[in-house]
């Protein structure tokens, strides 16, 4: 674990305060003057116990292990010297640096002793030189520093030392060689490495010692063994919990007591070791706040990092030496990309939040990386949990300097109010989001789509930038952007159903109801009422769907908007039929029908037609309910509307069936088929049209009814529909049956069980079950 601020300089088998060739009192241990003593057994105390590291202990333990056989020493043709024969395919060769970086806090230097005693304990080494480097405090240890110590702790008289730090590396690494002739294998731990440079003249000059650094950099220039140390396993962040109190107190029970707290607590932690230890130092200190009662304090505190904090240790304080490191454009980077309103944020999205060229904030951003500052996976960047809080702390500091009349740092993002950068990526994600969008409609797409070559490209985009996007409407609603708040979820409506992501949807659609009624906008929020209802009433929220619809219907009419009032009303007809109205239903889609009519909307029409079918079956009119479904159809078809058209001929089949008419419903299902291979839509639509038809088509064989199911199967898995495709796969499975191959119907259904269970489907999943039982048995 690392210190949280400034420490003395402490090296091992350094003689009292001397100036160095750089000019600078070192503040050592003392000594007797004479003989020079030596420090070779100089590692400071290892944890007890390193919860979570097993892995990366013999990661580092694999570097420092020494070869069974020494690496062959051959003359090299060119006349330079000797060099290391070439290792056997497989085989690394011997490092002479390991380097283990990681965020502040994260446990390097715990980890660095527990694998240097390990080490030294299993008689690899003969001994070992310890120095702090201090990297990250206001004046870090220099190379000419460093070198001083060490040759002291190797025995080398003060009065001769050299006094320049090129001429004290040079009999550094002699000494080194002397020993190394002797038989002594030394393992020199530099901790807290700012830079390369700093530890550049610190290593030996031949593998036969090995140098072990730590540093808060990743140093790829070291041609060193690298380590990239993360946060704990939420089992590992427990389990030091655990052990931290236990070895105050044997009998402290409180994490034994604490049940579902003591992960709550290490989660709040952001299961990084430095906040962890702080915590059970807390609880060490008030031996009656349970550990549930800490990690609550914590859930409600408005800054974790001020409570985090025990006077010698504090996370804040940590992070500040890191920072303290940055330049200020970096800096500035770092305080702006706070204001994401989501984890992670791309490369086009950085970049438009500092206003800088993406060339320019790849590599800020790859530098915020090494600083371990940021962690960037699949080309994606995000911080830490308590990061975070940190930069957001900045950003609020700055802010109230701002508002007092007090100079920042003459930084991009002091000099530029932060509310216009958050704006600028807000805005950002919402036409970028429009352009996306507009790919997944019927129609052609906009112009604004030129973002995107194709229909799979925008989806990507979507897909990674989904929880930015939803986070963006609450963001927007909390910070006075409420044109963006109200118009995104419109603009993701499509999307969001596309991929059945209702939850969200339902999510910011109730913030753009509330945004758009405190603004007064009548029409948006009628709009965003009725986009609502639809959701609600996919998520079998029906209740709750038809009050939506009922407002915005109220609304609608209010402003005597009598085409969208219509559209209302067919989602309220929707959510009661849903809910098993259907003769209210009934009465609400023929209202929807007359407003349509008047208004002379045929796309609405057929919406209606369509809905007052499946009424008109749930009430047994079959002769209606075909008549309606065959005039829905017939009204999308001249639309060119072939997705709608394919579900209007699925109803219409269905009437069919219901009156006895197989033949003609079978005809149906191949004319809505035909027209599902037409269609560019929702493939959630196409798979359920595919699957429809497959149970109406008595005559299929079992080979063309599974090449429809796989049909299906695909387009689920395009639409990201779960549970439609944990059907699909048990459809399948059943078909296999029918084909003779058991083999490949207990495959299926296999997979269906259990997706349908990890889905909560528990009848469905059991009906399944019983099915493989018997073909099991």
């Amino acid at each position: 674990m690392e210190a949280s601020g400034p420490r003395s300089v402490a090296a091992a088998g350094s003689i009292g305060a001397v100036t160095t060739g750089d000019h600078s009192p070192l503040t050592v241990n003392v000594h007797p003057a004479a003989p020079a003593p030596t420090a070779l057994a100089s590692l400071p105390a290892a944890p007890s116990k390193l919860a979570g590291r097993d892995t990366e202990i013999e990661q580092i333990l694999s570097a420092l292990r020494p070869h069974t056989v020494s690496p062959q020493r051959e003359v090299n043709s060119s006349g330079a010297g000797p060099i290391a024969a070439p290792a056997a395919d497989g085989v690394l060769p011997p490092v002479l640096v390991t380097s283990v970086a990681g965020l502040a806090g994260v446990g390097k230097t715990a980890l660095a002793l527990a694998c240097g005693h390990a080490a030294t304990e299993a008689g690899w080494f003969s001994g070992s030189l310890f120095i702090d480097l201090h990297g990250y405090d206001d004046k870090p240890v220099q190379p000419g520093q460093a070198l001083e110590a060490l040759l002291r702790a190797l025995g080398v008289d003060s009065a001769s030392i050299p006094a320049a730090a090129e001429e004290r590396a040079a009999l550094y690494r002699s000494e080194l060689e002397d020993r190394a002739d002797q038989g002594q294998r030394l393992l020199i731990v530099a901790d807290n490495a700012a830079s390369a440079d700093q530890v550049g003249l610190l290593l030996p000059g031949s593998r036969r010692h090995q140098v072990l650094i730590t540093s808060r950099h990743t140093l790829p220039t070291l041609d060193a063994r690298l380590l990239d140390l993360a946060v704990l396993s939420p089992e590992a962040a427990v389990a030091l919990l655990r052990a931290a109190l236990q070895q105050a107190n044997p009998a402290d029970r409180r994490v034994l007591e604490a049940g579902d707290g003591i992960a709550e607590l290490a989660r709040l932690c952001g299961y990084l070791p430095l906040a962890l230890h702080i915590s059970a130092a807390l609880l060490i200190l008030e031996p009656d706040q349970t550990v549930t009662e800490l990690a609550a304090e914590l859930a409600a505190a408005r800054s974790r990092l001020s409570l985090l904090d025990v006077g010698e240790q504090a996370v804040r304080a940590s992070f500040d030496l890191s920072y303290r490191r940055l330049s200020p454009d970096h800096a500035g980077l770092f305080r702006l990309l706070a204001l994401n309103p989501g984890p992670d944020i791309g490369l086009e999205a950085a970049a438009v939040l500092a206003a800088y060229p993406l060339q320019t904030v790849r590599t800020m951003l790859r530098d915020l990386v090494q600083a371990h500052l940021l962690n960037c996976v699949n080309r994606r960047w995000s911080m830490h949990d308590l990061v975070r809080d940190y930069a957001t702390e900045l950003v609020h500091g700055s802010q109230r300097a701002a508002a007092n009349g007090v100079g920042g740092e003459e930084t991009p993002g002091a000099a530029e109010p932060h509310a216009q950068a958050r704006r600028r990526l807000l805005e950002h994600y919402t036409t970028t989001a429009l352009a996306a969008s507009s790919h997944l409609t019927n129609g052609a797409p906009s112009s604004a789509a030129g973002a995107f070559t194709d229909q799979d490209e925008a989806l990507a985009w979507l897909d990674s930038e989904r929880v930015n996007l939803t986070a963006t409407v609450a963001t927007a609603a909390a910070t006075g952007h409420q044109d963006l708040a109200v118009q995104l979820p419109v603009i993701l409506y499509d999307y969001l159903t596309w991929r059945g992501y209702f939850d969200d949807l339902i999510a910011v659609t109730t913030i753009a109801c509330d945004v758009a009624h405190q603004a007064g906008a009548l029409a948006a929020e009628a709009g965003v009422w009725n986009n609502l209802g639809i959701a609600l009433n996919e998520t079998s929220r029906y209740d709750e769907a038809a009050l939506a619809h009922r407002r915005a219907a109220e609304l609608f009419a209010s402003m005597d908007n009598h085409n969208e009032r219509g559209k209302a009303l067919n989602g309220l007809g929707s959510a009661l039929h849903d809910a098993g109205k259907p003769a209210e239903a009934l009465q609400i889609h023929q209202e929807a029908l007359t407003a349509q009519r008047a208004c002379g909307d045929l796309q609405e029409q057929a919406a209606v037609l369509n809905n007052l079918s499946l009424d008109h079956q749930e009430l047994g009119n079959v002769a209606q309910a075909c008549a309606a479904a065959e005039e829905a159809s017939s009204l999308f078809q001249q639309l060119g509307d072939t997705t709608n058209e394919a579900k209007a001929l699925c109803t219409a089949a269905f009437a069919l069936q219901a009156a006895g008419q197989s033949e003609e419903a079978q005809a149906v299902c191949e004319r809505a088929i035909e027209a599902a291979r037409r269609t560019a839509g929702n493939p959630r639509d196409e798979a359920a049209i595919l699957m429809t038809c497959t149970e109406l088509l008595t005559d299929l064989t079992p080979q063309q009814r599974i090449a429809y199911l796989l049909q299906a199967q695909a387009a689920c898995k395009r639409a990201n529909a779960h549970d439609l495709y944990a059907h699909a796969l048990s459809a399948i499975g059943r078909a296999w049956i029918t084909a003779g191959d058991t083999s490949q119907a207990i495959t299926h259904l296999t997979r269906a069980a259990c997706l349908l269970e990890d889905l909560g489907l528990t009848s469905e999943a059991a009906d399944v079950r019983e099915l493989l039982a018997l073909l099991q048995s």
